[in-house]
């Protein structure tokens, strides 16, 4: 499963409580991968964390289940990931999209309860189908 947009089915299934708000651009959602998630594979044997490009899956899809349109990210903003997500733990994402010449800016933060793991920014345009 190499390419991202096989995945966006399996995250459909992991995340939860999707809260939006069209007119104010924010969404936010629980995420919460079970063991045999698919991306956890290889990363790392005895010891499995969510890889970083694909939590960023996960705010492409949120972004473009607010916006209704399927997004392709053109350009990264400074980011950090402060944490690692294992199996079985709910994670709340919120994501804040403004547009910006013709794409969307998206500004995103992921914690759980007691620390963040991971905020930034991604730059996304519409992707063609």
């Amino acid at each position: 499963m190499n390419d991202s947009h096989e995945l966006l089915p399996l995250f459909r299934k992991v995340v939860d409580q999707l809260v939006f708000d069209r007119d104010q651009g924010t969404i936010s959602a629980e995420l919460c991968c079970p063991a045999d998630f698919p991306a956890f594979d290889g990363h790392f044997p005895g010891q499995p964390v969510l890889p970083a490009v694909m939590q960023l899956v996960v705010v492409r899809m949120l972004a473009g289940e607010l916006l209704q349109v399927p997004l392709e990210m053109v350009e990264t903003g400074k980011m950090k990931f402060k944490g690692m997500i294992q199996p079985d733990e709910v994670i709340l994402v919120k994501v804040d999209v403004e547009k910006i010449d013709g794409h969307w800016r998206a500004v995103f933060k992921l914690a759980k309860p007691d620390s963040v793991v991971a905020t930034g920014s991604v730059l996304f345009k519409q992707r063609q189908v």
